[in-house]
């Protein structure tokens, strides 16, 4: 109980600064967006997003390997090993960033994007800053949590966060351009890094090098080499192709809308499920660390189900609230964009779960069979993305990405049940399953009746009033996380108490 309280306290850290940075991310979103208009808007998402890649290379492995094997050492009581990891992987992060800054400055000045053309030399200058300072970030980061510290993280993305609104309402004040927006975003990622950097040398143990064992020192090679390869075989099917072939068979406004599904998207899986996600990875590799993979997948099988009822709960809300709440928010002219929003937002819900079972093969030294299922995803993404995308657009882009999460659900259960027969409860799934369907179905039902812009907020209530306790009806959850709530309840004083009171009433019915 006292690890799950751990975990139950760094869910809570992370979960309420991620809350506090969606919320001020989408904010910064939407007055983009308002402010740029769809086209100048498609451009500054297609830069972004070639940010967030160049990123994603000059790490590459190091930030799984980082959190994986710093809590391993962590849980075996070897703290200076884990100090030692932290800084061997870190200068390696140093050369690998060098290294992908100069070849995407080459690139550039040679290809000369179209949607850069008018600034080429302040974008690139802006963006090596932007991803410079990102990628230190996002590695700091990663060594932060695996020494189970996530509290840096929390602090920086909040104030940062707070920062970059202030910002862009102030430029959108002074009817400021493109290219003051994506300065807007250098500056930010400055202000991430430093507030993180500030934050670590209080939380956080020093970084000190020094010699790893051998033993560890061959498995950290390897996992590294693999999960390089994963990576890299991840970036290019997680948007990457649609990014692409929309910018290049489409127009800047379809790569716009495709941008404000995955914005959408990714606010609502961290909306509901950050916390566990951010904290899943070390604590696994602690248990794994200390009891072995029999642990691990138990710990794998209790993650899969929060997983589970989080993914059902971002399906049936964003059906029954992403047409008003765009509208609201964008305006009309974003309004083309609301089919391809609602599609992957269901998508992405239903199949939120295969994060656990990718934790679980990294902790478990399974890389291979994450490259296995990467590859296959990555032919499936690249194949509908040739024949969907130039002819269909952004339907096209859709529906590539589609199948392409479909098909690694698919080989993602393969590949786990070759390792364990336990991880994934699916008589439990079910059962929550036809609650989720039903409470939609009462949802789309109040959507209808209730007239007004505003309807998508009662029958969003209605769905969660009716698949909150309904979960509870259909015995979906354990003993032990009624055990752990019970826990939680009894710290926080009269509301606690009332909580349990009605859980217990509610549980007495069924089991009556």
């Amino acid at each position: 109980m006292n690890q799950r309280l751990a975990v139950l306290r760094s869910v809570a850290i992370v979960s309420v600064s991620a809350y506090i940075e969606y919320g001020l991310g989408l904010l910064i979103s939407v007055w983009v967006a308002r402010a740029l208009g769809p086209a100048d808007f498609g451009r500054y998402a297609f830069t972004v997003w070639l940010c967030r890649w160049l990123i994603i290379c000059s790490n590459h492995a190091l930030t799984t390997s980082s959190m994986k094997f710093i809590a391993e050492a962590d849980g075996a009581g070897r703290e200076d090993i884990a100090s030692h990891v932290a800084s061997g992987l870190n200068r390696v992060q140093h050369v690998s960033l060098c290294l992908v800054l100069v070849a995407f400055a080459l690139i550039s000045f040679i290809v000369k994007p179209v949607e850069w053309r008018v600034f080429l030399g302040p974008m690139i200058v802006l963006s090596i800053v932007a991803v410079s300072a990102r990628a230190n970030y996002a590695m700091r980061v990663a060594i932060s949590k695996g020494q189970e510290h996530f509290e840096p993280e929390a602090i920086a993305t909040v104030l940062s966060g707070v920062l970059t609104v202030a910002l862009v309402i102030a430029a959108t004040v002074v009817h400021a351009d493109l290219l003051a927006f994506i300065a807007i975003y250098a500056v930010s990622s400055l202000s991430l890094n430093l507030i993180n950097r500030i934050a670590y040398r209080r939380y956080c143990l020093p970084i000190v090098p020094g010699p790893i064992p051998a033993e560890m020192s061959v498995r950290l090679r390897r996992h590294l080499w693999l999960t390089a390869t994963l990576v890299m075989l991840t970036s290019i099917k997680g948007g990457t192709i649609e990014m692409f072939m929309l910018n290049t068979f489409s127009t800047t406004t379809a790569v716009g809308f495709f941008a404000i599904a995955s914005t959408l998207t990714r606010g609502a899986v961290e909306l509901f499920s950050v916390g566990l996600t951010a904290t899943l990875l070390p604590y696994m590799a602690k248990a794994f660390g200390q009891k072995g993979q029999e642990y691990a997948a138990r710990f794998l099988s209790e993650a899969t189900r929060f997983y589970w009822a989080a993914g059902l709960a971002i399906a049936g809300l964003g059906l029954v609230t992403t047409s008003g709440l765009v509208t609201l928010m964008y305006g009309h002219k974003y309004t083309e964009a609301i089919p391809s929003i609602i599609t992957i937002l269901v998508l992405a819900g239903a199949l939120l779960f295969v994060n656990g079972i990718v934790a679980f093969q990294a902790v478990v030294d399974r890389q291979d069979d994450r490259i296995r299922l990467s590859g296959g995803a990555l032919i499936v993404n690249i194949v509908l993305g040739i024949v969907l995308i130039p002819r269909f657009g952004l339907a096209g882009a859709v529906l590539a990405y589609s199948g392409t999460r479909i098909s690694e659900l698919i080989l993602a259960v393969y590949y786990l049940r070759r390792v364990t027969s336990e991880g994934i409860p699916w008589s439990p799934m079910l059962r929550l399953l036809a609650v989720g369907a039903l409470a939609t179905a009462v949802a789309m039902l109040v959507l209808e009746l209730v007239p007004g812009r505003f309807a998508f907020v009662p029958a969003g209530i209605a769905f969660i009033c009716l698949y909150a306790p309904a979960g509870v009806l259909v015995r979906y959850w354990t003993e032990e996380d009624y055990a752990l709530l019970g826990t939680i309840a009894g710290r926080l004083g009269l509301p606690g108490r009332m909580f349990m009171r009605g859980l217990q009433l509610l549980r007495v019915r069924v089991t009556a």
